[in-house]
């Protein structure tokens, strides 16, 4: 069975995600290896900026990918909830009063059991917004850290040439 578009979008996403956060890695790791320091002190701050924003992208970028896990199986949890919920109401709209419940051993109204289910969604629902919510904000500082580390990282590799061509523009209009 060939995945549905959803499916597809969700494994780009991921995709995506850890490609994003090894190039951040990636990045740091070569500009490391490679880095001249003393030719100036602004490219020298420059190039050490760029480092920790890569950095801290990277390792917000770990703390966001550990925690996809945990909101998605809130997610799936409360799903179930929500079918359990759905099939009890079907159970009561064809009249049924009680059930018998594994766990306990014993039959339970469908009012009873509708509302431990319903207790369970409203638990569920506040943890896995915060949850949400803290993946966003660590994944807008992983994406902006990034962008702003190699932005810095470019702007420490290209100070020096281009002072250099500017100078030597300058020295020609002269």
């Amino acid at each position: 069975m060939a995945p549905s578009e959803r499916e597809v979008a969700q494994r780009s996403q991921e995709k995506f995600e850890f490609y994003l956060v090894g190039l951040a890695f990636t990045l740091l790791a070569l500009s490391i290896q490679t880095a001249k320091f003393g030719q100036s002190n602004l490219s020298d701050a420059f190039e050490l900026s760029g480092w920790v924003s890569l950095a801290v992208s990277g390792l917000i970028g770990l703390w966001r990918l550990e925690y996809i896990p945990v909101i998605r199986t809130k997610i799936a949890i409360k799903a179930e909830f929500d079918e359990k919920i759905d099939e009890l109401r079907e159970l009561e709209l064809k009249g049924v009063k009680e059930l018998f419940v594994l766990e306990s051993q014993a039959n339970q109204s469908i009012e009873d059991r509708l509302s431990e289910y319903k207790k369970g969604v409203s638990v569920l629902d506040p943890v896995i917004t915060k949850l949400e919510k803290h993946g966003s904000v660590k994944y807008q500082i992983h994406r902006y850290t990034f962008v702003v580390g190699v932005f810095l990282l470019m702007f420490a590799r290209g100070y020096i040439p281009m002072k250099k061509i500017i100078l030597a523009l300058l020295h020609c209009v002269t």
